[in-house]
């Protein structure tokens, strides 16, 4: 409803259509840095602080010292490792020794067990085919002679006893006759009392009390055996555990050697030195202090940026809702603040896939992507970090009408 004699178009932005060329752009702001260059960070675990700094934007060559960390801790601690080093080698050379001594000793175990089983085992075999058959024989043969002897002294004693009747031969003459006959039978009868009690008795005592210590040094035997490979086995297990704890030391030294000659960083080209702190590219919560001596740097925080080229890019910032807009390869054209009156032209190099995050932590409802905006041409002014604006040209048209979108409802 409008009321009479109002103008219906007085509160609405209103443009006089225009017709003539016309260029779809999208104008973005961004920070000159280098297209290609090396990134020096700190490899020092923890953190540390700088003790010797190259000045920002100083001209060094291949092998220059540029950036010298505090390494007085890591210098301690390699006095310490080499003693923890020095312990472990004398311990692994000590269970190397040990192992040889077990490995001697069981040997020499196994061999004197091995030894005495082969005696008792010889024991046994010698009692059977050699002792009890000689004592058996031995014997034997003195039952044969006193029998032979009670034979003689039974025909003397009869002779004396016709002798003594007919009163040729005197009294005690046949008495000691008769008591030759009665030795005689006593000898006799003892040894066959000893044949019958070793064949008996001792025979089978010996060979109980043998072939025990037979089965008894085979199980003397088997047991030296078993500690002879237990006593081995840990000294091998020993050796292996000193000699692991040994590598162990030495790999930690190995890295504390090289942390501390990573606290000398030096350049690896020829180049300008770029602090990363001042080259662009850092979040406004980016917290980080300033390159300086004294200031602490925590691990892997990117250092000094070495330009290894003369070539520069625009890093710029694209908004999600310009983002189906512009493709790799459209060309721009980059204005620098701090060079007024000066145009660059480039092109679209590379659009990050993902949206930048740190934007996104710092406000989650904002979205931009990176790109970077090749320059065709190197400029001795151009200055990394320097502020600039890039107008990527979408598209250009030589003959359209044209209004801004401001002035067009729906």
């Amino acid at each position: 409803v409008v009321r009479g004699g109002e103008d219906p178009t007085s509160h609405l932005a209103t443009f006089v259509v225009k017709k003539g060329p016309l260029t779809i752009s999208v104008l973005e702001s961004g920070t000159i840095v280098p297209r290609e260059q090396i990134t020096l960070r700190n490899e020092v675990e923890g953190r540390t602080s700088i003790v010797s700094l190259v000045p920002d934007g100083s001209i060094v060559k291949a092998g220059d010292l540029l950036v010298e960390l505090d390494a007085s801790t890591l210098k301690d601690r390699i006095i310490d490792q080499d003693i923890l080093v020095q312990k472990a080698e004398a311990a692994y050379i000590g269970a190397q020794e040990s192992l040889a001594v077990s490995v001697n000793q069981a040997k020499s175990d196994i061999d004197k067990a091995e030894l005495t089983l082969r005696f008792a085992r010889q024991d046994l075999q010698q009692y059977v085919d050699g002792i009890y058959p000689k004592d058996v024989n031995e014997l034997q043969a003195k039952i044969r002679l006193t029998q032979e002897q009670v034979k003689r002294a039974e025909d003397v004693n009869d002779w004396s006893k016709k002798l003594y009747e007919e009163k040729y031969l005197s009294e005690s003459e046949y008495t000691a006759d008769r008591l030759s006959l009665q030795g005689r039978i006593l000898e006799r009868d003892v040894a066959l009392s000893n044949i019958d009690l070793l064949t008996n008795f001792t025979y089978h005592r010996q060979i109980e009390q043998l072939t025990s210590d037979v089965n008894q040094a085979e199980m003397a035997l088997e047991r030296t055996q078993r500690k002879a490979s237990a006593d081995v086995i840990q000294a091998k297990a020993d050796l292996r555990a000193k000699e692991l704890e040994f590598k162990r030391q030495q790999e930690k030294m190995k890295k504390t050697e090289d942390q501390l000659a990573k606290t000398r960083i030096v350049a690896p080209q020829e180049g300008m030195v770029v602090y990363a702190t001042s080259s662009g590219g850092r979040g406004p919560f980016d917290r980080r202090e300033p390159l300086d001596i004294g200031v602490e740097v925590t691990e892997r925080q990117d250092l000094i940026n070495l330009p290894t080229t003369q070539s520069m890019k625009a890093r710029v910032d694209i908004h999600e809702t310009s983002l189906e807009k512009i493709r790799v390869g459209l060309p721009a054209v980059i204005t620098i603040d701090a060079l007024a009156g000066k145009k660059f032209l480039g092109r679209v190099g590379l659009i990050a896939p993902l949206p930048d995050a740190r934007m996104m932590w710092a406000n989650p409802d904002l979205k931009v992507y990176p790109a970077d905006i090749n320059l065709e041409d190197s400029d001795t002014s151009l200055r990394t970090g320097m502020s600039c604006k890039a107008e990527i040209i979408v598209a250009q048209y030589e003959d359209a009408v044209y209004v801004p979108v401001q002035a067009v409802l729906r």
